[in-house]
């Protein structure tokens, strides 16, 4: 059985030269000077992926919401898996607002796992598709 390698990471446009001193934000694509990164120090170059405006954006928006909206009562189910609180529960990390990177608007709220689950493969329905055709292909 030939194995095909499915290209999960993001793409950069431009040439872009990678040098000690900046890294490109993750979330806005554009290469900045690293100390604009909060540190990190198990992140590469010791600093977090995110820039800090881009953070501060993604801080507001989770605030916003969760100051209009609080977290959903006990009946409510995650969107995507159907568990319920008690079939979550992990130390108050329960429930995570789920909003999108690129226009910043909020879905609503998903259990840790299935938000972390579409964050990790960067909110891309083309990743999210090609997730499922490789999980699809053990089932053969």
């Amino acid at each position: 059985m030939e194995i095909e390698q499915l290209n999960l990471f993001y793409e950069i446009k431009e040439e872009v030269v990678d040098d000690d001193n900046s890294r490109i934000c993750i979330e806005c694509n554009e290469q900045k000077p690293l100390e604009l990164f909060p540190i990190d120090s198990q992140a590469y170059k010791g600093r977090k992926h995110t820039c800090r405006e881009c953070k501060n954006k993604h801080s507001l928006i989770i605030k916003l919401y969760k100051d209009k909206h609080r977290h959903p009562n006990e009946n409510y189910e995650c969107p995507i898996c159907g568990k319920k609180q008690d079939g979550i529960s992990r130390a108050g990390h329960s429930w995570n607002v789920d909003h999108c990177h690129i226009t910043g608007k909020v879905r609503g709220y998903l259990c840790h796992r299935c938000n972390t689950g579409m964050g990790l493969l960067r909110d891309d329905t083309n990743l999210l598709t090609k997730a499922i055709e490789w999980l699809n292909k053990g089932e053969e």
